[in-house]
């Protein structure tokens, strides 16, 4: 079991930081119903993230005969090297980037529930951290782990995605209106620094990804 958490760490990391679901979050903690949006918001990206947990579980994972591990390393390299491509493409339009709000944002400012959550369906989905959950999923099934071991590393990486959304509410609930200045320069921070942190993150995943899918794949 510890073999695998040490294999997943990189994807657990990966779905820690995730910009777009931090600043969603906090925005939605500055709404008119602070909890209930914050949570639908993670709720759906909790929802897609267990639906491929599930999907992987039911194909196999934990069974070791499922999945080889070079098809896990090539998945790894994959992901690695289209990580590296947007990251590129995005560095190279850095001369373009504005400090200005997603339109997504925008959308999430009068959101209700309803509509936060389906807002999240779609970033969920359209999310780098897809990629890294097929990533994780893919190496829990080419693993020698039991079933039980595959759904506590399952749920470890559930448990880094929503990490993202924990945080934040957490200060809200404890802090109250007192966590407002720090989750507003906190957002702020993020909007104007929202393609540079997107670049940060494709480059320095797809680098991770890349070198440990090659060496591996030599190896």
């Amino acid at each position: 079991m510890g073999e695998l958490v040490l294999l997943l760490i990189p994807e657990m990391i990966g779905l820690i930081i995730t910009p777009a679901a931090i600043a969603g979050c906090v925005l939605l903690l500055q709404s008119n119903n602070p909890i209930r949006n914050a949570l639908a918001f993670a709720g759906a990206f909790l929802f897609v993230y267990t639906m491929i947990g599930l999907a992987a579980l039911a194909g196999g994972a934990g069974d070791p005969s499922a999945t080889s591990q070079t098809v896990s390393h090539w998945i790894g390299l994959t992901v690695g090297l289209l990580f590296l491509a947007v990251g590129l493409a995005q560095l190279l339009q850095r001369k373009k980037l504005v400090a200005e709000k997603p339109k997504w944002m925008v959308e999430l400012e009068e959101a209700s529930p309803r509509r936060a959550f389906v807002i999240g369906l779609l970033l969920a989905n359209l999310n780098p951290n897809l990629f890294i959950m097929l990533s994780g999923m893919s190496i829990i099934s080419s693993s020698d782990s039991t079933w039980a071991q595959a759904l506590v590393g399952t749920a470890l990486l559930l448990l880094a995605a929503m990490v993202d959304f924990l945080i934040p509410i957490g200060a809200y609930v404890i802090l109250g209106d007192r966590a407002r200045r720090g989750l507003d320069s906190a957002k702020s921070w993020m909007v104007r620094r929202n393609k540079e942190l997107g670049v940060a993150v494709f480059l320095g995943f797809g680098a991770l990804f890349t070198i440990r899918g090659a060496l591996a794949l030599m190896s």
